[in-house]
């Protein structure tokens, strides 16, 4: 049975990797959140900030797992920017605090990255292009990839692109904000000229499993196959789950003003993952059924 630690359970991702590892029966699953646990299923939460070494210290200890899966990062590119301290502390601080104790208790580290961090004019960047971020987040996510690798020896650094169904009293996402404006025909605009290769969270939690029942360490995307706009997002979205894309305008992110400025293109290979672990993985398609799936399956 493979103990398992997730940090930012009340997160799209970590609430969702929490329930994934826990309806397995070989797997052991605790999890933390500096806020109280938005699900009841989760037994073995622990309230706590991993900025306190001594709280970081004691988890460790106490739940001694053989990996940590951390998804801890504050993802609003305008909060990043208007708080760069903040960011710091949350993104950067927590991950070294995280790696350097689990490398002094050779717990195995999987860090939940980003895929903020090239300029955007390239396209489909691989693990061996040079980061070039932009903005005040993808800069501390490159940091914080830099201070892992630095500390720990057996650390994957997986760089992704993720959209899914999150916990009860979490803000709505992205994926979630077109869900609910199809459904309720309110109209908005998507943009035609800003690309992502878009993972449904329950596919990239499959994902990380490989990769954790593996000895591979390092830098990996894991990432939705198929290259693709908000825009064509929005209207596979509305086919799959049988909504008129009437109210999806186009636009285009070139003509708006943001705090944090966007690069065009986010998109991500995903041949070495493939090349490594013999494994396709899923195109927009699949990854919107899987969407609406769950829907179905279980009311968030």
């Amino acid at each position: 049975m493979m103990r398992i630690l997730i940090t930012g359970s009340n997160g799209l991702l970590g609430s969702n990797l929490a329930r994934f590892f826990s309806a397995k029966n070989d797997h052991e699953v605790f999890a933390t959140s500096c806020h109280s646990s938005y699900s009841s299923e989760l037994k073995n939460f622990v309230r706590g900030d991993l900025l306190e070494a001594g709280f970081a210290e004691q988890l460790l200890s106490t739940v001694k797992p053989e990996i940590i899966v951390n998804t801890v990062g504050l993802a609003n590119l305008d909060n990043c920017e208007e708080e760069p301290r903040l960011a710091y502390s949350i993104i950067v601080q927590t991950a070294e605090n995280l790696a350097r104790f689990a490398q002094r208790h050779r717990i195995r580290l999987i860090h939940i990255s980003t895929d903020h961090l090239f300029d955007g004019t390239g396209s489909m960047y691989s693990e061996d292009d040079p980061p070039a971020p932009v903005n005040v987040y993808g800069k501390m996510k490159l940091e914080a990839e830099e201070r892992i690798l630095a500390a720990h020896d057996n650390a994957v650094i997986v760089r992704t692109n993720f959209y899914g169904w999150s916990p009860e009293h979490h803000p709505p996402t992205f994926s979630e904000w077109v869900f609910n404006s199809l459904k309720e025909q309110t109209t908005i605009t998507l943009f035609t000229d800003y690309y992502f290769t878009p993972m449904e969270v329950t596919h990239l939690a499959e994902a990380l499993e490989v990769v954790a029942k593996s000895d591979f360490r390092g830098v990996l995307n894991i990432a939705g196959s198929e290259w693709c706009s908000k825009y064509d997002f929005g209207i596979a979205l509305a086919e799959i789950f049988n909504f008129s894309p009437a109210p999806i305008r186009h636009g285009k992110i070139a003509e708006v003003t943001f705090k944090a400025r966007r690069q065009q293109d986010l998109s991500l290979s995903t041949e070495k993952f493939k090349g490594i672990f013999g494994r396709e993985l899923p195109n927009l398609r699949d990854g919107l059924q899987r969407f609406c799936e769950n829907k179905k399956a279980e009311p968030r």
